[in-house]
């Protein structure tokens, strides 16, 4: 369960508009581990973090001997594996409670979201960090399954039908549970599978909770929804800094082939509007990273910032013409748009 959990966590990673069923499996992988954690105090034979933190110091020798016959034997896990054991747990804790964080400051959603409005400096860090983790958490995998493979192959071991059986060839050792013991691993089970149904058939829970709060443009500024939704969708002014629209209302009258003048009472209150509520001012992802990757140029266009060619590279130009029609009629994909929202989850692509 914890591998299906991690592989299905890994394969949704980047598919944006899947970014719910991402995060929950990322909180059953929490919930499994959190499980063997408190497993490793039960007293089980081999399996206890007692037993795992015996074998550390072993390691290095046992590397040393790794190909010759005198390497020793070992019940439970060798050294090596022991301390994969140990790696792979700290990982994983690391990992889902970076991604628990990430999801609340970034997306101002799930348990977490309370910090967007304090913490949203430590987005950029915090995503580094949750990228970082799961990368070293691959190598691990990795090294860990080639490791089986050659203990297959040079000592013919049965590890792998050992761990689905819980036997060993060729020894009379065993672990016997007690009956508290085989309750808690009933309880493991039954809990992760009752929450993997529970996930599936309710995606919208607590743990997954959109904090966002709607933009009334109307109700914000009157003049900025009347003026400019007169021509075009209203975007929200989080989606380019200060000095983008600030040159933009300098230069109404030849607005992208247009003139777009307004009286000057009327233009001077939404260039207030635009300056009050820029990216500079917003804890939004989109602010933050259009802020992170603006470059030396100051953008004239939400389509020319860095931020944005970088999210839609993989569109062509002929695709865009065809599937969605222009670069700026962001409603094609983000259905909320209009609110003010640009959540991962609300992607709808057109296919």
């Amino acid at each position: 369960m914890l591998i299906t959990s991690v592989v299905t966590s890994y394969v949704l990673i980047d598919k944006e508009n899947q970014l719910t069923e991402h995060v929950l499996a990322g909180h059953l992988v929490a919930l499994l581990i959190s499980f063997r954690i408190i497993w490793g105090f039960l007293g089980v034979k081999c399996s206890g973090h007692e037993d795992l933190l015996r074998k550390i110091p072993q390691v290095p020798m046992y590397f040393k001997n790794y190909f010759n016959k005198n390497r020793g034997s070992y019940m439970g896990h060798n050294p090596a594996s022991a301390l994969y054991v140990l790696s792979i747990m700290s990982l994983l804790i690391l990992v889902t409670l970076s991604g628990s964080l990430l999801y609340g400051i970034q997306e101002n959603s799930g348990i977490f979201a309370g910090l967007n409005e304090n913490y949203s400096d430590w987005m950029l860090l915090i995503e580094s960090f949750h990228k970082i983790s799961t990368t070293v958490l691959l190598v691990f995998i990795l090294s860990h399954v080639t490791g089986v493979i050659l203990n297959l192959i040079f000592n013919g071991s049965d590890v792998i039908l050992g761990m689905i059986n819980g036997k060993r060839r060729g020894t009379d050792f065993d672990v016997v549970l007690t009956i508290q013991q085989h309750i808690f691993g009933v309880v493991w089970i039954v809990s992760a599978l009752s929450l993997a149904t529970y996930f599936y058939y309710n995606p919208d829970n607590i743990l997954t909770e959109d904090k966002s709060i709607e933009i009334d443009f109307r109700r914000e500024s009157y003049e900025t929804s009347s003026g400019c939704g007169s021509c075009h969708m209203v975007y929200p002014a989080y989606l380019l800094p200060k000095q983008s629209w600030n040159e933009m209302m300098d230069n109404l009258e030849n607005h992208f082939g247009k003139d777009a003048s307004r009286p000057e009472e009327e233009a001077q209150l939404i260039r207030e509007y635009l300056m009050n509520n820029a990216a500079e001012h917003s804890t939004k992802e989109a602010a933050v990273k259009i802020l992170d990757r603006l470059g030396e140029k100051t953008p004239a266009a939400i389509t020319e910032t860095n931020y944005w060619r970088e999210k839609h590279k993989d569109i062509t130009k002929e695709q865009f013409e065809a599937d969605y029609g222009i670069k700026s009629d962001c409603r094609t994909c983000h259905k909320t748009i209009r609110d003010g929202l640009i959540q991962d989850k609300d992607i709808k692509f057109k296919y």
